[in-house]
């Protein structure tokens, strides 16, 4: 009798320390998840101050008004040299559109005069067109899925284009490395025909989705995984953490996903 309370004691000790340790792994999960938006969100604020700041400027006004294209590109690359002088952000681009949501210039590819139609793959004109407001958040383009922040250009009351500040994910990937944590931000494949300016090699693909961040795949392991909503699951020594990409239209677009090895200690998230 006293042997089976004694078995009984203990395994209900061992399920008291595992949930213990499931409980502070969903709060450190949970932090982590902060993080990123966190991280994201200031991302987002500083290409939103760029971008508004930039709507204001008598250049790009003029260069959207008179569509002079060479006054323009030197007035930018200026900008943009001073900008990544400061290290406030990485990776960035600019791209100016007209008022009919064509693109007029994206300065790293300036050379391409083509004014493309934007409008039947970028949701977001259409709203800044109709409130004058500026715009953020997650988008696909033709050169790829970007943070961006779009400010309507105006010339008095006048809606005579947008400029946007567009900023890729490689910081993230430098934050999360230092931490021990390796990051990929994977897109849908049925989103891969508007980012057609781009080859994704097929190395880079995961089942229906393509790791847009990282020019190597560390995601073998979980190739075949339907991910749903945000969760996490362990495969091996890994912890693999996913949550949803929706993009200023509110369209899921792809996944973030976080993966460590057990022998990381998440409490700096807290």
């Amino acid at each position: 009798m006293m042997l089976c309370v004694g078995v009984l004691m203990l395994f209900l000790y061992n399920q008291s320390i595992a949930y213990e340790e499931e409980e502070t792994r969903k709060k450190h999960i949970d932090a982590l998840l902060l993080t990123l938006e966190n991280k994201i969100d200031e991302i987002t604020k500083v290409a939103l101050t760029s971008s508004i700041i930039l709507s204001k400027d008598a250049f790009i006004i003029e260069c959207l008004q008179t569509k002079s294209r060479q006054k323009c590109i030197k007035n930018l690359s200026d900008i943009k040299n001073s900008m990544s002088a400061t290290g406030i952000l990485e990776n960035f681009k600019f791209h100016l559109h007209t008022s009919d949501f064509k693109s007029f210039m994206r300065l790293w590819d300036y050379e391409n005069p083509m004014e493309e139609d934007l409008s039947s793959f970028r949701g977001g004109f259409e709203k800044i067109q109709k409130s004058k407001k500026p715009l953020r958040g997650i988008e696909i383009g033709r050169y790829g899925m970007f943070i961006r922040a779009i400010a309507p250009v105006m010339k008095e009351y006048d809606y005579i284009g947008s400029i946007e500040t567009a900023v890729g994910f490689e910081s993230l990937n430098e934050y999360f490395k230092k931490e021990g944590i390796e990051f990929y931000v994977l897109m849908n494949k049925n989103q891969q025909h508007i980012a057609n300016a781009l080859h994704y090699p097929p190395s880079l693909e995961l089942d229906n989705y393509v790791i847009i961040n990282r020019p190597t795949n560390g995601l073998e392991l979980i190739k075949s995984i339907n991910f749903q909503g945000t969760g996490y699951l362990k495969q091996g020594d890994y912890t693999i953490l996913y949550t949803p990409i929706s993009d200023i239209s509110g369209f899921l677009v792809g996944f973030f996903v976080l993966t460590w090895t057990d022998s990381l200690s998440l409490g700096s998230f807290k």
